[in-house]
């Protein structure tokens, strides 16, 4: 009889390789730090590209561009005058819930990005834009909006944000598709090493197994022995894997995703997403051990 190498539980079946369950505890613990990042990032690029569905989708843009003639009084007068109408029209279309003029100094940081911030805003000719929000499952007619819009004014034009939206969205899903991939390529490869591990165990182990059967061990104790093992190697490697994969989570979190730009604000983990990261040393537990369980099995099938 030894003892456990990792924690000290008593096993049955001599060792005759010490050095096999350090090192699959150290590769399995790689596997679920990779496991527990894949994870996080399919989770944050779900929930960003929900965040675009529901803040992006569910609004357009109206633009007013600012009549330039002679007087700049004048001609801000008018460009008001519309804007008003516009925002009247606008509030009694069907499926609108709510209308916001963008003050000059969002607009402003709006376009800083694009221009710089060392232009003087005043020279330019920045249109007026109106934040419109819609209800839940609106319909909007476009054309008939767009329509209305030029009777009111010519300088009016509406961006519904549905052509870049679906661009966002396709690329949302391929990077989702991507790290599932990676995700199921990650298990398949843990899995196969277990697999190999355990045969490996076997064909080492197989005098002290023999004679196991002799005394009248059956298939499925010597099974639950390497169940047991390969469980605690799991739940240790699971362990070891998300105390270092979180603080490398919640880095990225802090000083990546909040340095980027607006669209990256939403790839936030939910609370439901750290309860399955917290829960990946149980994941890792159970498929340590039903894996080792039925690899033994069917080995010892074929021994016989």
């Amino acid at each position: 009889m030894r003892r456990d190498l990792l924690i000290g539980q008593k096993n049955e079946i001599p060792a005759e390789d010490t050095d096999s369950p350090v090192f699959m505890a150290v590769l399995t613990s790689i596997y679920m730090y990779l496991f527990i990042i894949m994870l996080a990032i399919f989770m944050a690029i779900n929930a960003m590209a929900s965040n675009w569905e529901k803040d992006i989708a569910g609004a357009i843009t109206v633009q007013i561009s600012p009549i330039e003639d002679a007087n700049k009084q004048i001609d801000a007068a008018k460009t008001q005058e519309q804007l008003n109408k516009v925002q009247q029209f606008i509030e009694q279309v069907a499926g609108v819930d709510d209308v916001r003029v963008l003050d000059e100094q969002v607009v402003q940081k709006l376009m800083t990005p694009w221009i710089g911030n060392k232009v003087d805003f005043s020279t330019l000719p920045i249109p007026q834009l109106l934040d419109v929000r819609l209800k839940p499952d609106a319909d909007l007619n476009y054309d008939e909006m767009t329509r209305g819009l030029k009777l009111l004014t010519p300088n009016a034009s509406i961006d519904n944000h549905r052509l870049w939206l679906n661009r966002l969205i396709k690329f949302a899903t391929s990077l989702k598709t991507v790290a599932l991939a990676i995700l199921l390529m990650v298990v398949a490869i843990c899995a196969f090493s277990i697999y190999y591990s355990a045969r490996t165990s076997l064909n080492i182990n197989i005098e002290s197994i023999t004679i196991l059967h002799i005394i009248g061990a059956k298939d499925d104790f010597i099974a639950k022995q390497y169940a047991f093992d390969y469980a605690k190697i799991g739940l240790m490697s699971g362990i070891i894997g998300l105390m270092v994969a979180v603080p490398c989570i919640i880095l990225v979190g802090k000083y990546g995703v909040s340095t980027g730009s607006g669209l990256l604000s939403g790839a936030e983990l939910s609370n439901f997403a750290w309860v399955l990261i917290m829960l990946t040393p149980l994941f890792a537990l159970f498929y340590s051990m039903l894996t080792s369980y039925w690899t033994v099995c069917k080995t010892l099938e074929k021994m016989v």
